[in-house]
């Protein structure tokens, strides 16, 4: 007679819960193929524990990414920069007057410090949803060494992490190319 084995419970544990726990969103992209009504089409593909997180850039946009953010730069403005990122939440969150305080106040912190003639141009509650996912935008306007500046924030809430999506361009370029980032947001899938 074979004696059973015995497991220790810490082991079991990693076992058993180790296959529920998801990993984190990691922004380094690999381009995959799909076909629509008979045309081939790319978009990029973020691995998201055991699933995939599908989005598709601007058109013509270069893009880098990481574990921790994705980098894009449009070809038409090679002074703007937007970068999504991941930031933990050490507890769920809503978006509600004092959390958008305290985002705008971040934005603000993290304008370069020779920023001047600091603005909030606005504030919005889901410009879009993504999957069900509420959003916040602020967008705020500044001064740089005589440059006039825009950047764009939106905050998205998903599981235990936030996505923070930012465009920074000059202030004259801003409103053509936070349209086309804005609309991009559209293409997420599976986050």
């Amino acid at each position: 007679m074979v004696a059973p084995v015995r497991v220790p419970l810490a082991v079991l544990c990693v076992v058993l819960f180790g296959s529920f726990a998801r990993a984190d969103l990691q922004l380094t992209p690999e381009v995959a193929e799909y076909e629509l009504d008979g045309a081939k089409l790319s978009h990029l593909v973020f691995p998201d524990g055991s699933q995939r997180v599908n989005y598709t850039p601007p058109h013509g946009w270069q893009y880098v990414g990481d574990n921790s953010r994705f980098i894009l730069h449009p070809k038409s403005d090679l002074g703007a920069e937007a970068i999504i990122n991941t930031v933990k939440l050490p507890q769920p969150q809503i978006f509600d007057e004092s959390t958008m305080k305290r985002l705008s106040d971040e934005v603000i912190a993290s304008l370069p410090s020779a920023a001047t003639h600091v603005t909030i141009a606005s504030q919005q509650k889901n410009p879009v949803v993504i999957e069900n996912k509420e959003t916040f935008l602020i967008i705020v306007n500044y001064d740089c060494y005589g440059t006039l500046y825009a950047r764009s924030v939106m905050f998205l809430n998903r599981r235990g992490e936030q996505m923070r999506f930012q465009l920074t361009s000059s202030l004259r370029n801003f409103a053509q190319l936070q349209k086309q980032f804005l609309s991009s947001h559209f293409s997420w899938q599976n986050l």
